[in-house]
């Protein structure tokens, strides 16, 4: 049977203790402090007129005028107080009440992409905070000995923030590892918690990500997969990335946008 479905509201990283802030409103990852989380897209949109390099401008040039185009944008952007949360998931939390250690799976909280874009081929460890317009499909596929398979087929549109994946991987070996439910063993943040307050707070923890801008600041492009008869799933995802370095991750308190804990990117 076919069957088509459109989410016509935006799956965003989570309900916030307050709305959204402008972005003239820094996020900064400070211990005990209460932040609010950027939404991605709007980040996107101030960067659509971020200078892309061609052939015929050097490096310098380059580089000037991408120093010229950030001293435009509000102050949390050319300073590096910027923050995205990953869309909510419970799995990315566990609690260990023999050790009283709130885990949170930063690992599997981005992901490496690899897709084409407006600036070229672009890979990041991105943080997917945004997605809206999903439209998913049945699809029945058949191979040349006449052999069907039912499948599916999702298009959507997706907003997140690339950080590198050599940044990204630097970062984790910071952290230990800890085998969330049904899972590999991961590399996470840990809270010393007692169990009545992990109890309280669990649910509503989320993971965050301070970042600063990085050239090429924002990359538009298509993630594609192809459906094949051993994995008849097929996905286009419209891709906006805004390219990012990491300054802090942490964990806060989505009610009250407290911050529960905080571990800096380090610079070697």
């Amino acid at each position: 049977m076919k069957w088509m479905f459109a989410m016509a509201s935006i799956a965003v990283c989570a309900n916030l203790w307050a709305s959204t802030p402008q972005l003239s409103a820094p996020c900064v990852l400070t211990l005990g402090e209460r932040v609010a989380i950027h939404l991605t897209r709007d980040v996107a949109s101030v960067l659509t007129l971020a200078p892309v390099k061609d052939e015929f401008q050097t490096s310098a040039q380059h580089a000037a005028s991408g120093v010229a185009f950030l001293k435009t944008l509000p102050e949390p952007l050319q300073a590096g107080q910027l923050c995205v949360s990953p869309i909510a998931n419970p799995k990315l939390f566990d609690y260990d009440a023999d050790a009283q250690i709130l885990w949170a799976n930063v690992e599997d909280a981005s992901g490496t992409r690899i897709f084409w874009s407006n600036v070229g081929r672009v890979t990041v460890r991105d943080v997917v905070s945004d997605e809206w317009d999903q439209v998913v499909t049945d699809r029945v596929m058949t191979n040349a000995l006449g052999v069907s398979v039912d499948g599916i087929n999702s298009i959507s549109k997706s907003a997140s923030v690339g950080f590198t994946s050599d940044q990204m991987s630097d970062f984790h070996k910071t952290l230990a590892y800890h085998r969330f439910k049904g899972s590999f063993p991961s590399r996470a943040l840990s809270i010393s918690m007692s169990p009545d307050v992990a109890r309280d707070v669990k649910s509503h923890a989320a993971i965050v990500f301070q970042y600063r801008l990085r050239d090429p600041y924002v990359a538009r492009g298509s993630d594609v997969r192809a459906a094949t008869i051993d994995s008849p799933v097929s996905y286009a995802v419209e891709k906006v990335v805004v390219m990012a370095e990491l300054v802090a991750v942490g964990v806060i308190d989505l009610r009250d946008g407290s911050v529960l804990a905080v571990k800096e990117m380090t610079v070697n």
